[in-house]
């Protein structure tokens, strides 16, 4: 008897954030499991109400990972992912668990259950083709976004192909080749849409201009704050600062530090991994407030998280760099409403211990993003040319902009909201 393929979006439907789907075709299969951090807090996705048989987790960020552990408060089906993304997950995972002891919430899981998580983890390499259940195969591929990030090919069992991009990156960026797309026939897609309205600029002139500009501001005898992510955006910085072989002390501070020891550890990952392992080999990795104070001595560039401005050691720099009009800060990555970084750009002013300050620094924002653009996923849908398309992870007015451009070529799309279910 066959058996119909039943979707539902459990988070990530027309928004960015917990990404979490569903898959039930006989056998349930969890795509996904992250949380949505918001500065009011944290926001979960829907839980499965069924047994499951598997779960793939497509990367480490903690919109597609955060939530995994909570799973095995009462679920153990085993997870599949790549070894990097389960390094850098369960160092999230544990930054995660302190961040909410400090400021006194619950993250929905404990020690215990992040220790499940790792048991029951089924760590798998790109193209190794797998059965996750009886019936059910897959396959990773290459998706060209962090380290060990994939593109998820099932095989299921009525002989249809489904892929799921997780996020990914159809270009090459510093660090990463882009997304494998030769994966063969892909019957159904779910896609992510982040950028489906529109275009990064040119990622080598993006460098340049990101190289020019500190070396200005150090010129000036200023400082560059680098506000970065941890995992990625921190390291393929401090690649690109190597690049452009500047003649002055490059500091690395925060969590970076840690995601950079899992991506050395992991090299195949990597387009280059001898200049980047150079790279973050010459910075200085700063160890306690000592290192910091010398940090500020001298003309110099510090790469640190949060890259929001939300917490991490950038907030000790900010306090003494504010009112220095000769340093910069660089915001490199997006900036959510109502995050420090937005509320800066926004406004040029910023949280210190209490009250709104006028920030004499310049600020600078670039774009690094890691996901496909709008033509970098044109791209990957006419390269694929799938039945269906489910459109996911885009904020509502970008993918009802995209979801019309794929109808007028002809594609069969739909884009649902979460909580919703549908039959594909």
């Amino acid at each position: 008897m066959k058996q119909d393929l039943k979707f539902k979006c459990l988070g990530a439907g027309r928004e960015v954030g917990r990404s979490s789907l569903l898959l039930d075709f006989g056998d349930r299969v969890l795509l996904d499991d992250g949380v949505k951090l918001t500065p009011e807090g944290v926001e979960y996705p829907l839980k499965p109400e069924t047994n499951l048989d598997a779960v793939v987790i497509s990367h480490a960020h903690l919109d597609h990972s955060g939530n995994l552990p909570s799973l095995f408060l009462d679920n153990h089906a085993l997870s599949f992912m790549t070894s990097p993304t389960l390094e850098i997950s369960k160092l999230l995972w544990f930054d995660s668990l302190k961040i909410a002891g400090l400021e006194g919430f619950d993250s929905g899981y404990s020690k215990p259950e992040i220790q499940k998580t790792e048991r029951f983890a089924f760590e798998l390499g790109y193209k190794k083709h797998v059965n996750i259940t009886e019936k059910t195969a897959m396959e990773f591929y290459d998706a060209g976004h962090i380290v060990g990030s994939a593109l998820t090919k099932l095989y299921l069992p009525n002989g249809k192909t489904l892929l799921y991009t997780g996020d990914f990156n159809a270009a090459e960026t510093r660090l990463h080749h882009k997304a494998d797309l030769k994966c063969g026939k892909v019957d159904y897609l779910i896609m992510e849409s982040t950028y489906g309205d529109r275009n990064h600029p040119p990622r080598k002139e993006t460098e340049k201009a990101f190289a020019e500009s500190v070396i200005d501001t150090l010129d000036r005898g200023g400082h560059a704050l680098v506000s970065a992510f941890a995992v990625g955006r921190s390291q393929e910085l401090i690649d690109v600062l190597e690049e452009y072989k500047l003649n002055v002390p490059v500091y690395l501070d925060g969590m970076g530090q840690k995601a950079a020891k899992i991506m050395l550890n992991n090299p195949s990952y990597f387009k280059n991994p001898k200049f980047l392992k150079r790279a973050l080999m010459k910075a200085h990795w700063v160890k306690g407030e000592q290192m910091r104070k010398k940090a500020l001595k001298e003309p110099c560039v510090i790469v640190t998280t949060s890259g929001m401005l939300q917490g991490g050691p950038i907030q000790y720099y900010i306090k003494k760099l504010y009112d220095d009009s000769d340093s910069k800060i660089f915001l490199t990555g997006f900036q959510v409403e109502k995050t420090p970084g937005r509320i800066l750009m926004d406004t040029g002013k910023i949280d210190i211990d209490g009250s709104l300050v006028d920030v004499k620094m310049k600020v600078e924002k670039y774009d690094f993003s890691a996901h496909s653009d709008h033509d970098s996923l044109m791209y990957a849908v006419d390269k694929l040319s799938p039945e269906k398309i489910v459109l996911v992870h885009g904020d509502s007015q970008v993918i009802d902009v995209f979801k019309q451009e794929l109808h007028g070529k002809g594609f069969d799309v739909v884009a649902p909201r979460t909580g919703e279910e549908l039959t594909l």
